[in-house]
Order: C-alpha cells, then structure tokens, then sequence
C-alpha cells in the first residue's frame, strides 16, 4: 500500500527536515504505548502500527495487552490515572469519552487537540474528517480525540434460510413486525434459530442503546444527566425485547457464540455490529448466501441509532512522544490506517478521503453489502455514557433485568421500572 502524504503535512515535514540541522535529522526513536480494547481487534490495530512505523522510522508502536471490552478498557484507564501508569495513546469508546475527559482533564493527564488541528489547518481538516465524525470525539465543546472506529447495528441474515421459509432475501423487511415474522417462518422451516438480538447479553449497553434511540427516546437526559427512559420510548423497548424471545423462541446466546451460530448456518437473522461484516464472510467462507440490511428504525421522525465504536486520544504528557502520537492519529485514522481498518473489520470509515477509488471506492462497489452502516449515516446518534465513570457498573444492573424481562421472569413494565429505579440509584449514590 502507498504511503499516503497531504500536501501541507508533507510540506511541513519536508521543511523541518531541510531546515534541521544534522544532529537533529537523526533523531532518537520515541516509543509510544497503545491500548485498544477486544483482542480480535490485532487482526487491523497491529497491521497499521506496522505501516505506520514503516513510514515514520523514528516513533516505534508497542501495544499494551488489548482489554476484554470498551468497560474493561475504561475501568484499566481509571486505575491507570492513580499509579501513574497510564498508556500514551488510548482508544477510548464514544460512550466513555465524556467521563475519561472529565476525570483525566483537572489532573492533567490528557491532551485537547483542537491546537494541532488549527496547526495542521482548517482546508486539511475539512478534507478529510466530516463536522459529524469530528463531533463523535469532542467534549464539552473541545476536540480531545479523532474518531478511529464507528458503527452502527445492522441486521445480517442468511439468504438460504429465507428463500427455504418462502420469503424474498432480496426485501427484507423494514419493520420489526416483518423481522419477527420472518424468523418465525425460517424457525418452522428448518433446523435453525430465526434470530438473534443479544440485548442482555452484550458487553456493554450499545445494542440496548439502539433500542431506545430506534423509538425516538433517549438513555440519559444531557441536561438534567438523569435517567430518561423511563417513558414511552423505553416502554415499547423492553416490550420488543420480550416478544423476540416469546414469538419466534429466539436463544439466548451471547455475541460470539451468535456470530458462531450463524456463520454454521444454524442461525437466519443476527442482529449485530458492522464490525463483523468481514469476519462473517470469512467465517461462512462461501457454505451459504448472506446479506445485510439496516436495523429498523420504529419512529421514522424522531428514531435514531448510537454510534458504536473509538476515538485516539493522547494521554502522554511528554513533549516528543505528544509530537509523535499527533503523527500516529493522524496515520490511523487517515485515508491509508482507515482503508486497513475497514477491510480488517467493517467498520464505517472516518476519513473522507477512503471512498475515493484508490482506497475503498472501488471495494463498496464489489461489495455493496459494507455499505449498509454507512447509509445509516444520516440517523446516526451519539452512543450516551452515565456522569460519574458509573456506565460499566449500571450496564452490570441493567443487563440482568433486561434478561429477566426477555425470559419472562417479571413482566416488561415491571421491568421497565426496575431499571429505571436500579440506574437511578447508582447515579445518585
């Protein structure tokens, strides 16, 4: 792959190095530390530390042990910030960004970049992130990360098994109503499950997120920062819930053992991230037919989805290694480290420049079924955290009630008003 240059970068660093003298030309090597959370993220983090270290000789890229999850990686974070061991570059996930700022900010501990963006100009900036993507790394009104991944959910379904049901794979259905309908027929119909919507059993609270934005509600209220579900939108949410597992006897099956499942052909409808677009077809590896479509969005007007996914941010408080992490962001989540990322993954791209032919264009046209997050675009929210570094401890309360609603242990508006009542009382405690 080429190394990618812009012109104003490349004009800068061409002139430092022209004006430097020789002792400065031959800098030493600055090490940065990484860490990025989900281990199976290597297959594209390590692949673009790599290219990166090809074209910057002089800044060497040694990652931490990956975290087990987003609420894994924040809580190593937090500890991190009270032994003074924290990593110089970290990828934070979009709903725990507020609070890693909030808590990292008064002690110093990391970096605003809205400087070097103004440094590296207004006409670089605009060519290569849009004003939306740029939002999803900001923080009471600063710019302290670059957005490296996003996603939204999407709806992954097994072509084979709907054409057995007697249904066209070519419409797929629009609504929620269709969706269940449609996996009851393909459960009738064969020997596999018709669908799988882990809600409960995530590894954090974005796909119960996406059920809440899909109505038109909201997880937190950003002004007052109290729950605010707890109305009509979460109401028809837990009662979704509940009938995915009580109309079409869906399993309960976490994220990967889903993916498993429908990679064998045991499995019709997976409701998933984007991020699994490549790995799924690896994984089915040409047994079936498969398709994406978008997650269907109930409220037309007012329904949204949040967008999963990471900002680089810049922890270091060094002087070189804050000079060499502004080089790696701008590399991993530019033209040459997104096309790695996304062809290793799925994800929706965060530069503008990748859907030009020479990156990815070219690639979206073979294969329009990664473009689906990407038209979802226009309905994109921001993924909410919980004030107070508490959304890893609420997500724990809220999942094993969202499990009992779903096993039908307690009815959904029960339900309802135990997660209302539980998150509430994390928050204010």
């Amino acid at each position: 792959m080429k190394r990618i240059w812009t012109g104003l970068s490349a004009a800068i660093v061409l002139g430092a190095a022209l004006a430097a003298p020789p002792a400065a030309a031959a800098a030493e090597q600055v090490t940065l530390q990484v860490l990025h959370a989900w281990p199976s993220h290597k297959r594209f983090h390590e692949p673009i530390a790599e290219a990166f270290m090809k074209a910057h000789p002089d800044i060497r890229i040694e990652f931490q042990a990956p975290a087990a999850s987003y609420g894994d990686a924040h809580q190593r974070i937090v500890r991190a910030a009270l032994t003074d061991t924290l990593p110089d570059v970290y990828y934070a996930a979009y709903n725990t960004l507020p609070e890693l700022v909030r808590t990292l900010q008064p002690r110093g501990e990391i970096e605003p970049l809205d400087g070097v963006l103004q440094a590296e100009g207004a006409a670089w900036t605009a060519a290569n992130y849009s004003p939306t993507v740029l939002a999803l790394g900001q923080v009471d009104g600063k710019q302290w990360g670059l957005p490296f991944n996003a996603s939204t959910p999407i709806v992954y379904f097994n072509r084979d098994l709907i054409t057995k049901a007697g249904a066209n794979p070519d419409a797929f259905p629009a609504d929620w109503d269709g969706v269940i309908d449609l996996a009851r027929k393909i459960k009738a119909s064969s020997d596999a499950d018709g669908m799988s919507y882990a809600v409960d059993e995530w590894g954090d609270d974005w796909l119960w997120q996406a059920l809440i934005d899909n109505f038109g509600g909201q997880v937190i209220d950003p002004q007052t920062r109290k729950v605010a579900f707890g109305g009509d939108a979460g109401r028809k949410a837990v009662a979704l819930a509940r009938r995915f597992v009580a109309e079409t006897e869906m399993p309960f099956l976490n994220e990967d053992q889903a993916i498993q499942q429908f990679a064998a052909g045991k499995l019709g409808i997976f409701i998933g991230s984007t991020a699994e677009v490549r790995s799924m077809g690896d994984a089915i590896g040409g047994k079936f037919r498969f398709g994406t479509a978008p997650y269907p969005v109930a409220d037309k007007a007012k329904g949204g989805l949040p967008t999963g996914g990471n900002a680089a941010v810049i922890l270091t408080q060094d002087p070189a290694k804050q000079k060499a992490a502004w080089e790696f962001l701008k590399f991993v989540t530019g033209p040459e480290g997104q096309t790695i990322a996304v062809l290793g993954s799925g994800y929706m791209p965060t530069n503008l420049q990748v859907t030009k032919p020479e990156y990815l264009g070219d690639h979206y046209a073979r294969n329009p079924d990664w473009t689906t997050s990407m038209k979802q675009w226009p309905i994109a929210k921001s993924w909410a955290g919980y004030p107070g570094n508490k959304s890893v401890g609420i997500w724990d309360e809220q999942k094993a009630i969202l499990s009992a609603i779903m096993r039908g242990s307690v009815t959904p508006e029960e339900g309802l008003s135990q997660l209302v009542a539980a998150t509430d009382t994390i928050l204010t405690n």
